[in-house]
């Protein structure tokens, strides 16, 4: 699994049981291979480090990364630059002669996150020659450009990603450069910064730990729940207690935009394990959460603690369906109704590392089997993190392999409903993103403050360390008040000449406002500013013109947006429209299935244009006796104005009328074809049996009036 800053730990172990000077250079390559393989990174990178300058081994203690970076302990004092100077002036006389070990070692600073090193290593790896390398330890110079990339070196990145697509085969990783390419050029767009957004570091109360992290709501937007690794011995020197373990705090947001003091959660939920990531149902009553085993890297799971008479209740690992053995599953996040457990996971049938999978959740707690959200939100990297947005029905998540500015970059990607898919992620750019991880995004219902994770600053370091300088903080955003409007041209639809002082109505869909009314000036034009949140119904009228309609919505918009929406009114004909299609049973007046869905289409056309009162025509052919053709006829109008105003119509609006034989379209006696009587039909018959209908006024609601 790639492992990113935002979903891994770090612990503190000793290694006394290993630890020797008689080490042979191939056994402390063996100890770096196994600590790889066991994901604690820092102490790979110790040994494979020790091997490349075949020293031995010292005593000490080492960071050993696991589920989440942004639960590490506080690192002690790097002293990255000097030994980058260092390395890089070695690197210039020195030959390796273990080009793999070259990598490993490389591989090993970057998957623990320390980018400084990792680039330092991949400079020299690349000049190395890379036959018989294992996979997950080639491609150096797609490697080198990421770390590149991860410490802000855009242009220098560029040319090692260009390099690499004139070199290489590796078509997942070519398609990833890609990305990268345009995610390079995307930083150094100065432009693409959003605008009045501010992203700055929580204060101190919250920053207390060695790693802060996971910040979400916690019933309501003035309670939150977060992780932090706070040392059991604050003022203790020994490096056994600089870890402490993550655990969570809540912090009461106070009036004046700070926090009270956080105070932990408290047994059972915190443990003698690592706890972070965690999000409570809306009723307040379930809390799912992520827990990292102490002795075993790769043993994360999702476990859900139910509070009862105020107490929580001694947690429950889910089952396998979300807790699959063997592998990870991480970063619960619920919907609004608590039906729907979103998670992520490197669980096999996903489309590669960590995926995004989701599951229902029924009355009694089951769940199903999960389902991965799909390739649209997921890549052949991680994606981490979710948090789904009740209100505006959009997925904020992290991901590696989007293209992003850096490491982890934040997402957001809104659901469509009524089509059932997920729209295309959109990256939130600077200043929410680093070249550093970015992950953990919240964000409150009026879509102005929020809070996001991030390791983009080095942490205050105070003594040497093994590892990266880089750790999790909490970082709160404000982002300006969103603004929406809309603007059009209202057109003659037969003519395309713009309508003067045409009236435009603005209806509220949930009639919480009243309707809006305003008229289009002397070049057909009208504005107007809207508010969030806002589900209308506009419609555009004018006298002699049939209407015409839209719908627009500023629910569920996370960015300021200007809508253009024109109308083309149709000129109202002097005669009869036909309605097409309209059919009865032979000889009778009852309507056909058929017909009753075209009818349905003018219900539509005639609630819009509820001002007009029309008259609905039928006619009949000229077999048979005309009287009964004339009875006949008035029997299937009226049919269709009963059809219509089940169907909601004021039958004021209505009338029906008979024409029997009298209109006909045709001359039918012209035909050779065409029967006089009986039941020889032919198309100029059809022609003139015909339902149509006829406008007669305008004024059946003085919409006009006054407005």
């Amino acid at each position: 699994m790639n492992m990113k800053l935002s979903i891994y730990l770090s612990i503190l172990f000793g290694l006394s049981s290993v630890i020797s000077f008689a080490q042979s250079r191939s056994e402390i390559i063996n100890f770096g291979d196994n600590e790889y393989n066991n994901e604690n990174y820092a102490s790979a990178a110790y040994f494979y480090k020790k091997a490349v300058e075949n020293k031995g081994l010292s005593d000490g203690n080492l960071v050993h990364p696991y589920e989440a970076k942004a639960w590490s302990p506080k690192p002690r004092k790097n002293k990255t630059d000097s030994a980058t100077t260092e390395q890089k002036t070695d690197s210039t006389s020195r030959k390796y002669d273990n080009p793999l070990l070259i990598n490993k070692l490389a591989h090993a600073y970057r998957k623990n996150a320390d980018y400084i090193n990792a680039e330092t290593w991949f400079a020299i790896a690349v000049k190395l020659p890379v036959d018989e390398i294992e996979l997950k330890f080639s491609d150096p110079i797609f490697w080198y450009g990421d770390a590149l990339m991860k410490n802000n070196k855009y242009n220098e990145a560029l040319k090692q990603f260009e390099l690499y697509k004139k070199t290489s085969t590796n078509q997942e990783l070519l398609k990833l450069t890609d990305k990268n390419i345009i995610g390079c050029y995307y930083a150094l767009d100065e432009s693409s910064a959003k605008k009045g957004v501010t992203v700055t570091k929580a204060d101190s109360t919250i920053n207390k730990g060695t790693s802060s992290y996971s910040m979400n709501f916690f019933g309501d937007e003035m309670t939150y729940i977060y992780s932090t690794a706070i040392s059991n011995e604050p003022n203790s020197k020994k490096e056994s207690n600089e870890a402490g373990l993550s655990d969570f705090y809540i912090a009461q947001k106070t009036f004046d935009g700070n926090f009270s003091e956080p105070s932990p959660l408290g047994f059972p939920v915190n443990s003698q394990q690592y706890e972070g990531a965690g999000v409570l149902s809306i009723d307040k009553t379930t809390f799912y959460f992520t827990r990292q085993s102490e002795i075993n890297s790769k043993d994360v799971s999702i476990w859900v603690s139910k509070l009862f008479n105020g107490q929580w209740m001694p947690p429950i690992k889910l089952d396998k369906k979300v807790n699959l053995e063997g592998y990870k599953s991480m970063h619960p996040a619920l919907s609004l109704e608590g039906d729907m457990l979103y998670f992520s996971s490197n669980r096999p049938g996903g489309q590669g590392g960590m995926d995004i999978w989701f599951c229902s959740i029924d009355e009694y707690g089951g769940l199903s089997e999960p389902t991965n959200i799909g390739k649209t939100i997921n890549t052949i990297g991680d994606e981490v993190t979710p948090f789904f947005n009740y209100f505006t029905k959009t997925l904020y998540f992290s991901s590696d392999a989007h293209g992003g500015i850096g490491g982890l970059d934040i997402y957001k990607a809104s659901y469509n409903e009524d089509e059932n898919y997920w729209g295309t992620p959109i990256n939130l750019g600077k200043p929410y993103n680093s070249s550093k991880d970015d992950a953990y995004f919240i964000i409150d219902k009026k879509q102005a403050n929020g809070f996001l994770s991030s390791n983009r600053t080095p942490c205050d370091c105070e003594e040497d360390y093994e590892g990266s300088v880089y750790c999790y903080s909490i970082y709160q955003f404000s982002q300006p008040d969103m603004r929406f409007s809309i603007s059009g041209t209202v057109f003659n639809a037969e003519t395309d000449e713009v309508i003067p002082n045409a009236l435009i109505s603005f209806k509220d869909i949930k009639g919480d406002k009243e309707t809006i009314f305003l008229t289009t000036d002397e070049q057909g034009n009208y504005e107007l500013a809207l508010e969030p949140n806002w589900d209308l119904f506009i419609k555009a009228q004018k006298a002699k013109y049939f209407g015409d309609a839209s719908n627009i919505s500023t629910t569920g918009l996370t960015e300021s947006q200007h809508f253009l929406q024109d109308f083309f009114l149709t000129p109202i004909p002097m005669g009869e429209l036909e309605i097409p299609g309209i059919e009865y049973d032979f000889d009778k007046a009852t309507l056909r299935p058929k017909s009753k869905e075209i009818l349905d289409k003018l219900i539509e056309f005639l609630t819009l244009n509820d001002n007009i009162v029309i008259e609905i025509r039928a006619h009949t052919d000229a077999r048979g006796n005309d009287d009964y053709n004339l009875r006949l006829s008035q029997q299937r109008a009226q049919s269709v104005v009963d059809y219509l105003i089940k169907g909601g119509i004021t039958k004021e609006r209505l009338q029906a009328v008979g024409k029997g034989e009298t209109e006909p379209l045709d001359d039918c006696s012209k035909y050779e074809d065409c029967g006089i009587t009986g039941k020889d039909d032919c198309d100029c018959h059809q022609k003139n049996r015909r339902t149509a209908f006829k406008t007669l006024s305008e004024d059946f609601k003085d919409v006009f009036k006054g407005n």
